[in-house]
């Protein structure tokens, strides 16, 4: 096989969501699994449309996500269509597509020449005139070849068009989709260089990944329909056709492509939700890949990944993102990460929240946040107790069949002074207090933990009681517990 140079080739018309970096994942992994190359190449032809900033956010949530690309635009490229960012560069450039305007002149030229394409002058009254025609006349719309035969003058304002063949038959052997055929193409004599000199992306598309030397092209199933255009330009300009490979579309739950009303789908909200990057990747690759019949694998380090891909694994059909999947996966991710690591990937959620907390707290209780988040957004509402002085509680929690308001009380009364006894506050003595205390009380220890849970750290789901205890300090503790009591004298007694 000669080397395997793989392409993502988006347009800066919006910020990629999850489906359009599923397609680049997949390309920069075989690349990676063959020891060839992957190339970001910017498709910007469409001027009217571009977004300012999808380009810096595309590289940024390529660092992100840790996929490292060989070749791509240029500091210098960058700065030409104003996204300054630090660039890639390589040997086939420039990698964004205005600046590569005089190599599709040429290749139109050349279609012209040898008889694929001609130069249309037709103005869009004509074209507008001929279409409302062809309708009133029940036929399909399209351009009926005026121009083919008229040679018009190169210093006319025109477009060049490909003159397509009569019912060209054409089949493709898709890497993913196998066989697929065409006995006949619903196009006439497509535009491939507009009047502005910009070329479409049919024209565009082929002879970058000729001059790239693209050997494997990997893009959504939406554009298979342009593929028989495109095997037809690579022949008449005589070039060596790279192997295509459509992937199936992403789809939420409802069966439907993939969109906001599913969830998050752009990278930045995965991460702002707290989604680590090896999660998201590994979850991504998973939807619409598996590693082969028989491995129930699922959690890959990214080398394993580089391994086991193959296009041979990819799915026909689409697939569906499962966000509950995902948090899960993400869950497992957040658990494997060092004590140094969590913490690292805490602290700016944490400095968002506005929430300070000392070590000797961080240490005691991180490791039981960690085993109990599936995102890093649930942290800082997990642990506020331990960085505010003032707590809202939800004091309704508190009751149970077993336990009403004077039943609370008592706990209260009888935990203030088991735990204002302790000589250590350590969450063994701690435990042993509070659980000798239940027992005593002839009660079951869940409820009447739940009684102290609340009040201390004003929620029901916490980090573990003992441990919370112990991380928040004797004093701040008997504090809370005192207030709570007397929060619950203005509570009538029936209230349980």
């Amino acid at each position: 096989m000669t080397e395997v140079r793989t392409r993502f080739a988006p347009s800066p018309t919006g910020f990629q969501h999850i489906g359009g970096f599923r397609t680049a994942l997949y390309s920069w992994l075989l690349a990676r699994h063959f020891g060839g190359k992957f190339i970001l190449r910017v498709e910007d032809t469409d001027q009217e449309r571009r977004v300012a900033g999808a380009i810096k956010y595309l590289l940024e949530s390529f660092e992100w996500l840790g996929v490292d690309i060989d070749e791509g635009p240029s500091s210098a490229e960058l700065d030409l269509v104003g996204e300054p960012y630090k660039g890639i560069g390589g040997d086939f450039g420039p990698y964004i597509q205005s600046q590569r305007l005089p190599l599709y002149k040429e290749a139109a030229e050349k279609l012209i020449a040898t008889g694929f394409a001609y130069r249309c002058d037709c103005t869009p009254e004509m074209l507008e005139k001929e279409r409302l025609e062809q309708m009133a006349r029940k036929e399909l719309p399209g351009y009926s070849g005026y121009c083919r035969t008229r040679n018009v003058s190169a210093d006319t304002r025109h477009v060049v068009r490909f003159k397509m063949p009569h019912k060209p038959s054409i089949t493709v052997i898709d890497a993913v989709k196998d066989r697929v055929s065409w006995d006949q193409v619903p196009m006439r004599d497509p535009v491939l260089l507009k009047s502005d000199g910009f070329p479409t992306y049919h024209l565009a598309v082929v002879v970058d990944d000729h001059h790239m030397r693209i050997s494997h092209v990997l893009r959504s199933d939406e554009w298979l329909s342009s593929l028989p255009l495109h095997v037809l330009l690579f022949d008449a300009f005589g070039w060596e056709k790279p192997i295509f490979a459509h992937l199936p579309a992403v789809l939420g739950s409802d069966g439907k492509k993939l969109s906001k009303r599913h969830g998050a789908t752009s990278l930045e909200t995965f991460k702002s939700d707290g989604y680590l990057s090896q999660a998201l990747l590994n979850y991504v690759v998973l939807v619409g890949w598996s590693p082969g019949e028989g491995d129930e694998q699922e959690i890959f380090k990214r080398e394993d990944l580089i391994k086991k891909f193959s296009l041979d694994h990819v799915n026909k059909a689409s697939a569906v993102f499962d966000y509950n999947k995902l948090i899960w996966m993400n869950g497992m991710y957040i658990r494997a990460l060092s004590f140094e690591e969590f913490t690292a990937a805490a602290k700016p959620f944490l400095d968002q929240a506005g929430m300070q907390m000392a070590p000797e707290r961080w240490k005691i209780i991180a490791p039981h946040v960690q085993e109990r988040v599936r995102a890093l957004n649930e942290i800082a509402p997990m642990i506020e107790f331990l960085c505010r002085d003032q707590i809202e509680r939800e004091m309704n929690s508190m009751f149970h069949k077993e336990i009403d308001v004077s039943r609370a009380k008592q706990i209260l009364k009888l935990a203030d002074q088991k735990l204002s006894g302790l000589g250590d506050f350590s969450v063994a003595e701690i435990e042993g207090a509070l659980r000798g205390l239940a027992a005593e009380l002839n009660l079951k220890p869940g409820p009447m933990f739940g009684v102290l849970r609340v009040a201390v750290t004003g929620k029901k789901i916490t980090p573990p009681l003992f441990e919370s205890f112990s991380a928040l300090g004797r004093e701040a503790t008997l504090q809370r517990i005192r207030e709570t009591g007397v929060l619950l004298e203005n509570v009538p007694a029936q209230g349980g």
